[in-house]
């Protein structure tokens, strides 16, 4: 009944958009003949050639997703699917027309026969086709896998079905061929997909002992059913390799496998190895593999990686190692090779490692940022590298990302003009700049060619003198040039409402939460609700809207926290747990005997925030600074921390009885939006600037964030330059 209730709302989305459909591919003469096609029926082939030269548009449906389509394209479709490829005697980007098609079934009549075991016609046997395939070892530790596996595969329907277990069982090599069979018809079609690739080629490796690598779509070869490439071109490829010779495979009694004398596998290294152990469940296996591949043999290191990236599912630890490992791999293994050439230190002492450790803990703020504030000042450009290199070994690890994301900025930030003025390390900050990137990641490790901005003429001095024969050096030299020589203007937009930010309001909580009740069916739409209905609250409704809030059940499966809006929509930022009952009530005492103001200062206090003169009136430069940088993305990685930069804000807001233009709290997040106070500390910042309330001279080295602004100055340039555009 859901099911045909979709489709019947998909229908009906595409009413007016699908006005040419003519009918229903499931419903047309034209998949009639494909039904008989598929068992064998050779006069479809001609009944189906006056589709060759229609241009009668169908919908089709695949799932959920419409489609429409003309009947010729259909036809084609047709014969790709149930005809064996590829065949010197048809080609498909030949036939245009129905003449074409009927002069190629006339010429091919008494060829053209049907292959039941395999569901398809063909012209060349199998037996007299040429394969593209080649074998290398397998890694020990993937074959021990395979053999974890066996009892799993073995016990699969299709093994049973057609008669290959028993083959199995007798230690038959025709089980080889019967296995490549079932798998090739099994073979992917339009609305057909074979789930069970991956079972179907790790019994013929774990059969054979061997590593197949068939070649698939544009004739890659592919090692694996989850890269891109493997389509049913492969599994021809494996048919008609073991067609011919299946014969030639002996069982091993003493190994427990098929072998093949003539046959000799591409020998592998212990790059293959380590590669496999990515994909252990041993965290300290995988993780240990990974910092010895970022150290391995670049060429090595690049191919498998190169090879695994085409997969379309990784299967790596992805507890221990970074979201994508294969693209870190490649640049970490460039960066450690340059730096051993170069005798940089990218292993770091004892003591950074243990700082480091630390960093990846759950530290309380104040803790944290007085380690950062430790590393900020003591670090040297002989610790800088080992301290990136960790962090992105330990991608996965949000704490660190956040920590080495400020720590780097600052650091950078404040030795520029040292770093200007080192050849090697200048060189190297390059070096890092373009291989950071190639890992198309997101990330403030991405950004580090943003320092160059607003420099002064002496830095594009020094870039000009900067010789080297690394061509990603040379490459980042240009582009560091360009950012030199880019010229903004301070953009900004009035337009500082939107959904994700308004206004608070003032109205009965308790009343809209009855309502809600009332009108909501599902617990889902009522949690949804209620989340939107706490993003509207005023700062003065807070304590009502959290007693309310724990009169409230959620679905304990639930991803919404009926809190999430204090740190969220008002940026209380030291609380990280307001389900815990004891945090909520402290919370509301401390509330209730402090003014809007003197709330924010409570929280900034605490946390050691060093933003006030010894008479607590406010510090600009002080919060200057803390506002260029604390807004953080990680190093590696998109959810944004604001940290205390929306609490100095708000205090800035208080004093000077403006928002800028800003509503009235951070967010009115709803559960879905995230807000941070990007744009508002850029507007502050130059507030402060313009207002001469700043009494030291700041570092133009603009912050890592900073790209993110240029990005929004960009956006909006080009918003206004359409809105000039339309009438």
């Amino acid at each position: 009944m859901k099911k045909l209730i979709s489709i019947l709302l998909v229908l009906i989305l595409h009413l007016y958009s699908s006005q040419d459909a003519e009918g229903q591919y499931f419903e047309s003469s034209i998949y009639k003949l494909k039904l008989r096609l598929e068992k064998g029926d050779k006069k479809a082939l001609n009944e189906l050639a006056p589709y060759f030269d229609s241009s009668k548009k169908l919908a089709e449906f695949l799932g959920h997703h419409y489609n429409e389509t003309e009947e010729f394209y259909l036809a084609k479709r047709t014969i790709e699917e149930n005809f064996i490829f590829p065949e010197a005697s048809i080609n498909l980007a030949e036939i245009k027309n129905a003449q074409n098609y009927s002069t190629f079934l006339n010429k091919n009549k008494d060829k053209i026969k049907y292959y039941p075991e395999l569901e398809a016609f063909y012209i060349t046997p199998i037996y007299e086709r040429k394969f593209f395939i080649e074998f290398r070892e397998l890694p020990a530790e993937k074959i021990q896998k395979l053999i974890d596996k066996r009892t799993e595969i073995l016990s699969k329907d299709w093994i049973k079905a057609g008669g290959i277990a028993i083959l199995i069982q007798q230690n038959n090599p025709e089980c080889l061929l019967k296995i490549c069979k079932e798998f090739y018809r099994r073979r992917d079609k339009f609305n057909n997909f074979n789930r069970n690739k991956e079972d179907f080629f790790d019994l013929l490796k774990l059969l054979t002992y061997t590593d197949i690598g068939p070649a698939g779509r544009n004739d890659y070869i592919v090692w694996d059913t989850r890269d891109m490439n493997f389509d049913n071109s492969a599994i021809l490829n494996l048919l008609i390799y073991f067609s011919k010779n299946y014969t030639n495979f002996k069982w091993n009694v003493a190994q427990n496998y098929f072998e093949n004398s003539s046959l000799q596998p591409n020998k592998i290294d212990n790059i293959n190895s380590l590669v496999e152990n990515l994909s252990s469940d041993n965290d300290s296996i995988a993780l240990n593999s990974f910092i010895h591949l970022s150290q391995s043999d670049v060429k090595r290191v690049n191919e498998l990686s190169f090879e695994k990236e085409k997969n379309i599912f990784n299967q790596t630890n992805q507890k221990v190692l970074p979201l994508s490992p294969f693209k870190f791999l490649t640049s970490l293994s460039l960066l450690t090779e340059y730096c051993r050439k170069n005798k940089i230190d990218f292993i770091g002492t004892e003591a950074l490692r243990s700082d480091i450790g630390k960093l990846k803990t759950k530290l309380p703020f104040n803790e944290r940022r007085k380690l950062e504030d430790k590393l900020i000042q003591e670090l040297t450009f002989k610790d800088i590298t080992a301290l990136e290199y960790w962090t992105i070994v330990n991608e996965n690890n949000y704490n660190l990302q956040c920590s080495i994301s400020r720590i780097a900025d600052i650091y950078y930030s404040k030795n520029w003009s040292q770093l200007l003025k080192d050849t090697e390390e200048l060189k190297l900050y390059l070096k890092k700049s373009k291989l950071f990137k190639d890992c198309n990641i997101n990330g403030n490790f991405r950004y580090y060619l943003i320092k160059f901005t607003k420099n002064s003429p002496d830095a594009l001095m020094i870039l000009n003198n900067l010789k080297t024969d690394d061509p990603d050096i040379n490459f980042e030299i240009a582009n560091a040039k360009k950012v030199l020589s880019d010229k903004f203007e301070y953009p900004f937009e009035d337009k500082k409402f939107n959904d994700a930010n308004f206004d608070g309001k003032i109205f009965d909580i308790q009343s809209e939460i009855d309502k809600i009740r009332m009108t909501s069916s599902k617990i889902d739409d009522f949690e949804r609700d209620i989340s939107k209905l706490f993003s509207k609250i005023h700062y003065s409704q807070i304590p009502d809207a959290i007693k309310a809030a724990e009169k409230i059940k959620y679905n304990k499966d639930t991803y919404r926290n009926k809190y999430s809006f204090l740190e969220k929509d008002f940026g209380f930022f030291l609380i990280k747990d307001f389900e815990n009952k004891e945090e909520r009530e402290n919370f509301l005492k401390i509330y209730a005997i402090n003014t809007e103001e003197n709330l924010y200062k409570y929280y900034l206090d605490k946390a050691e925030i060093d933003y006030k003169n010894t008479d607590e009136t406010l510090n600009y430069d002080k919060i200057f600074e803390l506002i260029k940088f604390d807004v953080i993305q990680p190093y590696i990685g998109n959810y944004k921390t604001d940290n205390e930069v929306y609490s100095l804000i708000k205090l800035l807001e208080i004093e000077f009885k403006t928002r800028l233009g800003f509503p009235d709290k951070l967010c009115n997040s709803q559960d879905i939006y995230g807000c941070d106070s990007s744009e508002r500390r850029w507007d502050w910042m130059k507030f402060l600037t313009d207002k001469n309330l700043l009494k030291q001279k700041h570092s133009d080295i603009v912050s890592f964030s900073y790209e993110e602004y240029l990005e929004e100055i960009e956006l909006t340039k080009i918003l206004k330059e359409n809105e000039k555009i339309q009438p």
